[in-house]
């Protein structure tokens, strides 16, 4: 009886034709006994077969019970017409049901290969993902280029996840809202680690790959950005067996230290993007200079005023990057990138001459705002000066206070160490036990610091701000904490800890300047509209998908994002002009342009920032306003030693 039970067992496993031949082979067996009973009874066939045919037709439509005659054969005829409704049709329904459901959970689950080219792939799902769907889905201009250049209607973006079913595609129709469509985005199963799942999304027809990085509670990038050099060397491989260049990529890493390894490891065009490095460049810029976190937040968040542009302008080959200005209306030229050599110059030379073939570097509101028209005469903006000074001069010690610990912090605190060591006094504190930090910065290459005090307190717990005592601090930076299991909780962290902070210092008069970092968006609601908040996660995800659309731009974010080279910087307005008497951007411009610098905005008062606002923009100069210039420093500052 086992044998058989086991027999069964094995015939139904091995798959839809198996459940079929069986489910026949009952209702054969049924119409046989069925029929040799009828024959006993001596209903009047010539032969079996008569019989068995009796029955079968019994087994499967009622509608002949009202031709059988004689109770015996009746009792026989409803026998075999109840037996098949619960085999024959109950036995087929079941079977069809559960193919049905078992190919529908097949498609579902993303296992069949994709049919399409030209289109993008995010190999791997993070929490950043959806995200980084929307920004590429949402992406005007820059997205009709792309299509243009790869002689496509419409993008199709396909993500290769561990596991597919539907509660992803239900999170990823929710967070991409009137932006999703079941025909631009495509799910489907796998690792890129895998040959067979690469070739599921068409990857080698692919027009560009995607790798997200680490999530955000991950505490070893280390080992999340060697997986990463491990899939591109994958992703080489396997186009090379096949014979073909591996489409372009852009990878996400935590440390830039291993972008060169991670560019050999590619045989195809890279570009990668070293997102902890420059998200930690960013809070030390914004720490350095109060404010400076509005500029870069309009630049790389989607849709939201002006943003970066890199532009074909061979129409004005032959002029000087300085008269790029005079002929571009509604467009700020920042940079020339070579057509000979691709090398990125940000605020070069007003007095370089642009080759055919070389791109521009424009601060935009839109791809057409940077089209060059008729000439308009401005000549402070053909004057060459000498780099501006390094920094603007601190007279004292910022006393810094850091809430929380993320991977990040090692780099932040080599970063803030870059500025000079007299520049900031740090207090960090966090939960995070003081070994576990010395591992940590030890594993980076920092030393201990004086100038560095490691508190280890849960700064949430009653009582703790109190006697911090937040208000002797010029500055305080409220980190996204990596010791909560999830970024809602670490959101909840920081909006709990921001509205303490606001209750403990005074309403008015002087008090330290707070800089906030959030996980999610839907959270800047809940901060003034002129508090100061950096959403990483957002602009790792515009970085991510704008570079993918546009290669170019990864070596302009990262140029901005470094503490040397071209820089962007706030400087009071009345080292530009004088204040109380209406003055117009174009003013600015050309003071701006004397001292060497590119003007791209101001920010009128402690809360308004206005970039790229045109050349005719009028307004009254106060003491409270900052011009927003984009310089270069001459030279990279020797590393530091400490932090």
């Amino acid at each position: 009886m086992s044998r058989l039970r086991f027999g069964l067992e094995r015939l139904v496993l091995r798959g839809l034709h198996f459940r079929l031949l069986l489910a026949l082979g009952i209702v054969l067996t049924v119409a046989l006994i069925g029929g040799s009973l009828a024959m006993l009874l001596g209903s009047g066939f010539s032969d079996f077969s008569d019989a068995a045919w009796w029955a079968f037709l019994r087994l499967t439509d009622p509608g002949y019970l009202g031709e059988d005659e004689g109770a015996s054969l009746r009792v026989v005829s409803v026998v075999v017409t109840i037996l098949g409704y619960l085999i024959f049709l109950g036995l087929l329904i079941a079977i069809l049901t559960q193919w049905l459901d078992e190919t529908v959970s097949r498609l579902q689950a993303g296992l069949t290969p994709i049919a399409v080219s030209g289109h993008v792939v995010i190999l791997g799902w993070t929490e950043r993902t959806p995200t980084i769907v929307y920004e590429l889905l949402g992406t005007r201009n820059r997205l009709q280029r792309f299509l243009e250049q790869h002689d496509k209607r419409e993008l199709k973006v396909v993500i290769l996840a561990e596991h597919v079913d539907e509660a992803l595609a239900q999170e990823l129709r929710e967070q991409l809202g009137s932006l999703w469509s079941d025909r631009r985005v495509l799910l489907r199963s796998g690792t890129p680690l895998r040959r067979d799942h690469l070739e599921r999304v068409a990857y080698r027809d692919a027009a560009v790959l995607i790798l997200p990085g680490a999530e955000f509670i991950e505490r070893n990038p280390e080992i999340v950005d060697a997986e990463t050099i491990k899939t591109l060397v994958a992703i080489s491989t396997f186009a090379r067996s096949a014979g073909t260049v591996p489409p372009p990529v852009v990878a996400e890493l935590c440390h830039g230290e291993r972008a060169n390894v991670a560019r050999r490891a590619y045989a195809g065009v890279s570009e990668i993007v070293a997102t902890d490095d420059m998200m930690s460049r960013l809070l030390a810029q914004s720490l350095h200079q109060p404010g400076l976190c509005s500029v870069f937040s309009e630049l790389l968040t989607l849709n939201k005023g002006n943003t970066i542009y890199v532009r074909n302008v061979d129409e004005l080959a032959g002029a000087r990057f300085g008269d790029a200005r005079a002929r571009v209306a509604d467009g700020i030229p920042i940079g020339r990138i070579s057509g000979a050599d691709r090398q990125l110059t940000l605020n070069p030379d007003p007095n370089i001459e642009l080759r055919q073939g070389d791109l521009l570097v424009f601060i935009a509101r839109s791809y057409h705002a940077c089209a060059p028209g008729p000439e308009i005469r401005h000549p402070g903006l053909r004057s060459s000066a000498a780099p501006s000074p390094p920094h603007p001069v601190i007279e004292r010690a910022h006393r810094l206070l850091i809430l929380g610990w993320s991977r990040k912090l090692p780099t932040l605190l080599r970063e803030l160490a870059g500025y000079g060591e007299d520049v900031f006094e740090i207090d960090v504190v966090s939960r995070t036990t003081l070994s576990e930090r010395e591992q940590l910065l030890a594993r980076q290459g920092i030393r201990p610091s004086a100038r560095v005090r490691h508190i280890e307190l849960g700064f949430t717990a009653p009582g703790v701000l109190e006697r911090l005592d937040p208000q002797r601090y010029d500055q305080i930076l409220v980190l996204a904490s990596e010791l909560l299991a999830e970024t809602d909780q670490a959101d909840a962290t920081t909006v709990f800890t921001y509205q303490v902070l606001t209750g403990l210092l005074p309403e008015d008069g002087p008090r330290p300047q707070l800089l906030i970092e959030l996980q999610h968006a839907e959270n800047l609601e809940l901060f003034p509209t002129d508090q100061d908040v950096i959403v990483s996660p957002l602009l790792v995800s515009y970085l991510l998908a704008q570079v993918s659309l546009r290669h170019e731009l990864a070596a302009v974010y990262e140029e901005l994002c470094r503490p040397w080279g071209a820089q962007i910087l706030l400087y009071r307005i009345d080292e530009y002009m004088s204040t109380d008497k209406p003055a117009c951007f174009g003013d600015l411009e050309m003071a701006a342009a004397g001292r060497g610098e590119i003007a791209l905005g101001l920010r009128h008062g402690p809360n308004e920032l206005r970039l790229n606002p045109g050349r005719d923009f009028t307004w009254t100069p106060a003491t409270t306003d900052h011009a927003v210039v984009l310089t270069r420093y001459a030279e990279q500052p020797e590393p530091q030693s400490g932090d």
